[in-house]
């Protein structure tokens, strides 16, 4: 349970993502953006991102990207993925999609 937001921003081959997370049933123990191989459909971990902890609060981390994770991102593979002490295989997620995309 529980919604959250995230922005990701591609600058050459860097991946910066940001966001915020509320409602979880219990505290948020880790957060890692995944690649998967279609939107909607569980994935790998790639990167660790940073998380606050709480049943609310922020998540935020960096990484460079291969080109063909750089690739995965535009096609909607990559997503975001917050663990929680009752959920540590993952209770919210969210893909990452262009803006473009969204509409």
């Amino acid at each position: 349970t529980g919604t959250g937001t995230a922005t990701a921003v591609l600058t050459g081959s860097r991946l910066s993502v940001s966001g915020t997370y509320t409602g979880l049933k219990s505290r948020a123990t880790a957060a890692h953006v995944f690649r998967s191989v279609a939107p909607g459909v569980r994935g790998t971990s790639l990167f660790d991102l940073e998380v606050t902890g709480g049943t609310e609060g922020t998540f935020s981390g960096v990484a460079t990207l291969t080109r063909f994770q750089v690739d995965d991102l535009g096609r909607g593979r990559l997503y975001v993925q917050i663990h929680s002490e009752s959920a540590p295989d993952g209770n919210l997620r969210g893909w990452l999609m262009r803006e473009e995309l969204k509409r």
